[in-house]
């Protein structure tokens, strides 16, 4: 949580989560299993830490479309992959759907307040069109020629998907 907290706060104030803190955390999920192998008296140490590496090498490749046609930015994915990494499957799938309603919550609002729905709706139909109509995929969103105004921290949304779904477990 220490560092889903950090990198929330990296998200909302500069835009983007940085390396070091991913690998960060990382090198502490992988410490951690071993950790917890150890405790557990079980041998299988290499088997626990393989299964937190494959979680979060399994996610980020899932999500990696996402990044190509810049919807989502890397460190969202890496935070996600994260998230997986130390949760699971499972209660990792309900912390970071969770913060993808947040999300999605939050900019539904933004939208609503700043009456730019139809635009951006309007926009996402449009980039569909192009992306079916020409088969190439190019980026959604550029912050030169877009802006900030339309970002959602969504790093920041995941780790209020994480605590809820810790807590709520």
């Amino acid at each position: 949580m220490f560092i889903l907290a950090i990198a929330s706060h990296f998200d909302v104030r500069e835009h983007r989560i940085p390396n070091y803190l991913v690998f960060t955390g990382i090198v502490m999920g992988l410490c951690l299993t071993l950790q917890e192998a150890v405790e557990d008296g079980n041998l299988a140490v290499l088997h626990e830490m393989m299964a937190f590496a494959g979680r979060f090498l399994v996610v980020t490749a899932a999500f990696f479309l996402l990044f190509v046609c810049r919807m989502i930015g890397a460190g969202d994915i890496k935070t996600a992959a994260l998230i997986f990494g130390y949760l699971g499957f499972g209660t990792g799938f309900k912390a970071v759907a969770g913060g993808f309603i947040i999300g999605a919550f939050w900019s539904l609002f933004l939208m609503a307040l700043k009456g730019s729905t139809f635009q951006r709706l309007s926009y996402f139909l449009t980039y569909l069109r192009s992306l079916f109509q020409t088969k190439k995929i190019t980026a959604y969103y550029s912050s030169s020629r877009d802006g900030y105004d339309a970002v959602i921290p969504l790093g920041f949304c995941m780790f209020l998907g994480t605590l809820l779904a810790v807590i709520l477990v």
